[in-house]
Formats: structure tokens, C-alpha cells, sequence
């Protein structure tokens, strides 16, 4: 939705002038960009504005016509643009206080194949894997420690106040404890290390104590598991190894993808295949090759280009 209203200049100008689709102006405005500019909208309706008595002014206006010199008369059709340079005149207004009204958010993020350790205001430490991005408000953490995160990250937090991440799939919330989030595609995995956390998203709401494991699937609680803590931190933290359990080989391709930045092409009957093991994160040959020999997966990879080519299953 960001992308549309950045590519289409009468975007705002039409919403505000009330010739969007039903379906656009539903989709803007469940939006995050919408529901922000409603608001703004609905602040800027409670301004007060100067009282103007449109007949007064143009009886006046004619009394002052009538007794000039009759001239030649050009008519000047204003039409549609008056009403669009009229919003865009307030489109203008309102992008300003939003964009003067956003947060200025601290943003750690990290490529393929690359991890970061990084010490929050609070001193709790969180370890950022590959291809994951972290955001959070510094003028607001010492109140609200309140983070957004996509893809995975190990937070062991210091006692405070709450403590929350925030993803696309739902939150976590904990007090003084660590755990791993992992959240791509659609998908939300926590792992409770050490204390206790609350994983919520809409209807859903569960606690998690040290092994607990929960994913969520497009916002709908898929399943849980226990799991066995034996460092303390995750493998890829502690052994430079991705672990991958009960997931589909999509998924683990795509952390292949993550990891070592290749592109993958693979099919419909090869990503639905059920897949649990663990692959090296410093090389790509070994990787390739755990994550497919099991099934005897044809592929073939273009180690110049990092392409990697699933054609198909041997003796299929």
C-alpha cells in the first residue's frame, strides 16, 4: 500500500475527495499508512477554522460588480482541479505531520550469511541472524521497551519493565528472560530459553517456560513442541549450525537462501516435502548437500552465479 501512494501523486487527493474503489479504500484504509492518516484526518476536523458566510461575501461581491464598468468576461472552468489542488493542498498538510510525527527509530540490519551482536539502552543483548532487521524508538525505550523485528534474533533481556517484540505474525512479551524469535513468510517461531514469555496474536495467547516452542501460521496457532536446552543459546548462536525441525523443505531452502544468499529455483512437489535436520552455516557445498540427499533431489548449483536449480527427484 506504501508503494501505491508513493507511485500515484492523486492517491491521497482521491481517498480524501471520497473516489476510491470500495476495495481501495478498504485495503488503504486497514492499512498501517491509513489507519495513521485517518487519525490525522480526524485531528485535523476538530481544528477550529474561521467562519466565512459564503452568501454575505458574494452578495457583496455582485453589489461590487454591478457598479463597475462592464467588461469583457472570461470564464475560468477550475472544475476537478480546484477540488484536487484543494486536497492536495491537504494531502500535503497531513504527509508532513506524519512523517514529522514518526518515530526516529534505531534500525540494525543484517545481510546473508552475516550475524550481529548488538547491546540495547537497557543492556540486554540481542544476537541478530542473517537476513533479519531490528527497529526500535531510543527517545522511547527507557519507558517502553518496545522493539519490531523480522527474520530471527536471540534476546537475552535485563529485569525491567515489560519487554516486547513486536512481529508481523504477533508479539512477545517477557519481563527478564531469553529467547529466540524467528519470523518469516508468514511464519512465527518462539523458543523459551530461560524465564518466561507470552507469545499473542489476536485470539490467540499462550506462555512459554524453558523448552517451550509455539508457531504461528498466518496469525492462526499452528503447534507446539519441547525442545532440549543444552547451551543455553541457540545452535546457530553456539555451533554456527542451522537446526530445522519438522518443517517443509520450502522452509528450509529459504533458510539456505538466508544464510548463504544463493538463489534457489525449485518446484511445487519438492517444496511440500517434510524435512528435519541440521546444515553448516560457513559452507554452502556441505549445505546444499544435507538438506537434499536425504530425498535424492537432482540440482544442480552455479557456485559463479550462486544459483541453485532443483529439477526433480531421482527416478521420477
Amino acid at each position: 500500500m506504501a508503494d501505491k501512494i508513493n507511485d500515484s501523486e492523486d492517491f491521497l487527493a482521491r481517498w480524501l475527495s471520497g473516489e476510491l474503489s470500495p476495495e481501495e479504500q478498504r485495503e488503504f484504509e486497514s492499512s498501517e499508512e491509513g489507519i495513521a492518516f485517518s487519525k490525522i484526518v480526524e485531528s485535523t476536523d476538530k481544528l477550529a477554522m474561521p467562519q466565512y458566510d459564503v452568501e454575505t461575501e458574494l452578495a457583496k461581491l455582485k453589489d461590487r460588480r454591478s457598479q463597475e464598468a462592464p467588461t469583457e468576461t472570461k470564464v475560468i472552468r477550475l472544475g476537478g482541479f480546484f477540488k484536487y489542488a484543494a486536497a492536495a493542498v491537504v494531502v500535503i498538510g497531513i504527509s508532513l505531520i506524519y512523517y514529522l510525527t514518526l518515530p526516529n527509530y534505531t534500525v540494525y540490519e543484517t545481510l546473508a550469511g552475516q550475524i550481529e551482536t548488538i547491546t540495547l539502552p537497557d543492556q540486554s543483548i540481542v544476537t541478530l541472524n542473517a537476513n533479519s532487521k531490528l527497529r526500535f524508538d531510543p527517545d522511547e525505550f527507557g519507558e517502553n521497551r518496545h522493539l519490531l523485528l523480522t527474520g530471527e534474533a536471540f534476546f537475552e533481556v535485563t529485569k525491567g519493565i515489560n519487554f516486547e517484540v513486536e512481529t508481523d505474525q504477533g508479539t512477545v512479551k517477557v519481563l527478564g528472560t531469553s529467547f529466540n524469535v524467528w519470523n518469516r513468510n508468514n511464519l512465527l517461531d518462539v523458543v523459551c530459553y530461560t524465564g518466561k514469555v507470552n507469545v499473542s496474536e489476536q485470539e490467540f495467547s499462550q506462555d512459554l517456560i524453558p523448552g517451550d516452542g509455539v508457531r504461528i501460521d498466518n496469525g492462526s496457532f499452528k503447534r507446539s513442541w519441547k525442545k532440549q536446552l543444552n547451551d543455553g543459546k541457540p545452535v546457530w548462536i553456539t555451533s554456527g549450525v542451522t537446526e530445522l525441525e519438522n518443517v517443509t523443505l520450502k522452509e528450509a531452502l529459504n533458510e539456505l537462501s538466508n544464510v548463504f544468499g544463493i538463489d534457489i529455483k525449485s518446484t511445487p512437489e519438492i517444496d511440500i516435502i517434510p524435512f528435519t535436520g541440521n546444515f553448516p552455516n560457513d559452507d554452502v557445498i556441505a549445505a546444499i548437500k544435507l538438506v537434499l540427499r536425504a530425498d535424492n533431489i537432482e540440482y544442480q548449483y552455479d557456485s559463479t552465479n550462486q544459483k541453485l536449480v532443483l529439477s526433480g527427484i531421482k527416478g521420477q
